[in-house]
């Protein structure tokens, strides 16, 4: 008895997850931010370091793909304690939203000159935008320079 209770309440769960969205939804993927460094000429495991941030969670990239300046969903993602969402979840809430207007994909020359670069994703249901960036702030639009300098700091702090 105990078996088929076990049995039948797993096939609920598996029915719940398979049906919770219609055909048109995603299920995964809901609104958030990715931010991080890259460099290229760089050995070891912090070359590449980018984060997915959503309302609720962190999350760390595993697979360390180098940015480019066309959207990667090949990125594998861990999810990290809640003290580290604690640091980070401010940066929703801050993010320059005037990005959305830019026409621009890269501004400056990241990592063109081995100095490294910024990697920075939006994310809603109306808008799918990357940006990569120089980390010469003086090669980016000045309205971007606080929040870029905090997704250095809470980098730093995360890891």
């Amino acid at each position: 008895m105990k078996n088929l209770m076990k049995s039948v309440l797993l096939l609920l769960l598996l029915s719940f997850l398979c049906f919770s969205c219609g055909k048109d939804e995603e299920c995964q993927d809901a609104d958030f931010i990715e931010f991080g460094h890259y460099y290229g000429f760089c050995v070891g495991e912090r070359c590449i370091e980018i984060y997915k941030l959503d309302a609720s969670q962190l999350y760390k990239d595993t697979s360390d793909i180098y940015p480019s300046t066309t959207l990667n969903d090949n990125r594998k993602f861990i999810l990290l304690p809640s003290q580290k969402f604690d640091l980070a979840k401010g940066l929703r809430n801050s993010f320059p939203i005037g990005l959305l207007s830019e026409t621009k994909v890269t501004f400056g020359i990241p990592d063109g000159y081995d100095q490294g670069g910024l990697y920075l994703r939006y994310k809603s249901e109306q808008t799918d935008r990357l940006w990569l960036f120089d980390n010469d702030l003086s090669q980016v639009p000045e309205y971007t320079h606080n929040y870029l300098n905090e997704v250095k700091r809470i980098k730093e702090l995360l890891q």
